[in-house]
């Protein structure tokens, strides 16, 4: 069984950007018909990433205010805080819109999730840890976002190879037309991929969902590659993220100039002292304070393990570093999510999604029925 957890902030904001045309447009979204464009726009890549994908459950995530602006950041403005929206655009609408969307998804049956102060990176987490660890089910996530990757796992528990489960990532964007969409994946899922499974389509034996991964390979062109998701978080935790306004584990000052950890840096301690995963680094912190120091040339004026918690809370996507309160928030909510019925997205393209809404004409929906009748005839 393949879900697809769908990271709805990161498709909405990229249309978002794709409609306004990278800068190319002045749109301000204060009108219906840039408005209607931006929801027509999101809705199209839904339908698509849904029928290419054709997964038995779809699950979109969408963000809510983060619990991490909260955490003290003493090196810069907060998580995120270096983000400024455009003042040119009328975030009202926007969000409106965003709202419109979610009510659409649930009505035609999808689950949506969305908790109090938690970021979809976080439920896109709950949700593939629920799934591939505790249903043994398989996931693919759809996101753009390089930090989701760093929950590509492959988990094959005692019962034996047959019973494995993973969770991919799919990057359905790119970046030219001739740029190919990409898989990422680990070596365990590489594995099961090669393997022979011998059985009898009756009795369930034959592997459907490696029938489907196959096919987004070999007919839909999707690349395949693989990653070492631990190295993401990792990479994170020592040398930071700009783009999320995360520091680097530390930052001084040498010959007047500001200095941090490097990512030449970053690979020789984590080689030098074993570090395999994010989990390592408690048993290593006075080590890695010891190399630090070095590579500074002055003590560090915290302490490491602090800083380390920091870090972590910051940047790795375990629900054992999420608060509590959205933790139980998801864990109430999930079964509810879990029994709507399942749906056949093969059927679903931009003009039924939003049939009935003010941003599909009757005329539009006339001819699309017409044209659906006709087809089922014919096929």
């Amino acid at each position: 069984m393949i879900n697809l957890v769908v990271d709805l902030s990161n498709i909405f904001f990229r249309s978002l950007f794709v409609t306004g045309g990278y800068g190319k447009h002045d749109y301000t979204f204060e009108n219906h018909t840039e408005c209607e464009q931006l929801m027509r726009k999101v809705a199209t890549d839904i339908s698509f990433i849904l029928r290419q994908v054709n997964p038995t459950r779809a699950i979109f995530c969408v963000d809510d205010s983060s619990w991490r602006k909260d955490i003290p950041i003493e090196e810069n403005e907060g998580y995120k805080g270096n983000r400024v929206k455009s003042k040119h655009i009328n975030w009202d609408n926007v969000f409106g819109i965003l709202n419109e969307l979610i009510n659409i998804l649930d009505i035609n049956g999808f689950v949506v999730s969305r908790e109090t102060k938690a970021e979809a990176d976080d439920l896109i987490a709950l949700w593939s840890h629920e799934l591939v660890f505790h249903r043994h089910q398989n996931v693919i996530i759809a996101s753009g976002d390089e930090d989701v990757r760093q929950l590509v796992t492959t988990y094959t528990p005692f019962e034996g190879p047959e019973d494995t489960s993973w969770c991919t990532v799919y990057n359905p964007f790119t970046h030219t037309k001739t740029t190919p969409k990409k898989l990422y994946h680990d070596f365990g899922f590489s594995m099961w991929l090669l393997r022979d499974d011998e059985g009898d389509f009756m009795t369930g034996a034959v592997d459907m969902d490696k029938s489907d991964i196959l096919r987004l390979r070999d007919f839909e062109k999707i690349v395949f590659e693989e990653i070492q998701p631990d190295l993401i978080a990792l990479r994170k935790i020592f040398c930071g993220d700009d783009g999320d306004n995360v520091p680097a584990i530390y930052t001084w000052i040498k010959n007047n100039k500001e200095v941090r950890i490097t990512n030449s840096k970053f690979e020789k301690i984590i080689e030098q002292l074993e570090i395999k995963t994010w989990k390592d680094l408690q048993n290593k912190k006075e080590e890695i304070k010891t190399m630090i120091n070095e590579y500074a040339d002055i003590n560090m004026p915290f302490k490491i393990e602090d800083r380390l918690n920091r870090q972590l809370k910051l940047v790795v996507l375990n629900p054992s570093l999420f608060p509590l309160e959205i933790v139980n928030e998801f864990n109430n909510k999930k079964e509810k999510h879990l029994s709507k019925p399942k749906i056949n997205v093969l059927s679903f393209n931009m003009l039924n999604m939003l049939e009935n809404t003010k941003y599909i004409s009757n005329n539009e929906s006339s001819i699309f029925k017409e044209m659906d009748r006709i087809n089922t005839k014919l096929f």
